[in-house]
């Protein structure tokens, strides 16, 4: 036998799980296309592929079930449409989550995002979401990036984000130690 083919035997395996998509991750992920009407973004997101291969997506594949997604990025689309769906607290592997220039997301941030609790990264800018930005993103013990700029939200910036372990938390283009309303800055 081949040293290149005992090479192909022992690693196959490996490569067959690092293609493998977890299947509840894969669930979250359709539930969310569907949510956001089957817009063209979401595309290369069918159930026949492996969603680690789906446009906007990251994995880690050193995971025994399955390679689990750390990264959604859903941008620039202005026919993703609806609220974000509850289903993104579905993804317990996610460090980073960006809905960025989505002008028709609407609505208020799900409560579900707090169940993300690796979340280091919060990109929710330049769509349309509105009312008041909520306390419990502070319940999310990994977060220290949260970006909610240039949305319709209203009031001020909750206290319990300013706690927040960063620098880098904006709110309607102002930052975190700002206590002033944000009901002026909309895009």
């Amino acid at each position: 036998m081949s040293s290149t083919f005992i090479c192909i035997l022992l690693f196959l395996p490996f490569l067959i799980a690092a293609d493998k998509c977890n299947k509840y991750d894969k669930r979250a992920l359709l539930s969310i296309k569907s949510a956001f009407n089957n817009a063209y973004h979401f595309a290369s997101w069918t159930s026949s592929s492996a969603c680690c291969e789906w446009y906007g997506i990251e994995c880690d594949p050193g995971v025994s079930d399955g390679s689990r997604v750390t990264s959604l990025f859903v941008i620039t689309d202005s026919n993703v449409t609806g609220p974000i769906p509850p289903a993104v607290g579905d993804l317990p592997f996610l460090t980073t989550l960006s809905f960025h220039k989505l002008p028709n997301v609407t609505g208020n941030i799900p409560s579900s995002i707090t169940r993300l609790t690796r979340l280091s990264y919060l990109l929710l800018s330049w769509n349309s979401l509105s009312g008041p930005i909520p306390s419990f993103l502070s319940q999310i013990p990994s977060l220290t990036d949260v970006d909610l700029s240039f949305n319709k939200f209203s009031g001020s910036i909750p206290p319990e984000l300013v706690k927040l372990p960063s620098d880098k938390i904006t709110a309607n283009d102002k930052p975190a130690h700002s206590s002033t309303s944000l009901t002026s800055k909309h895009h």
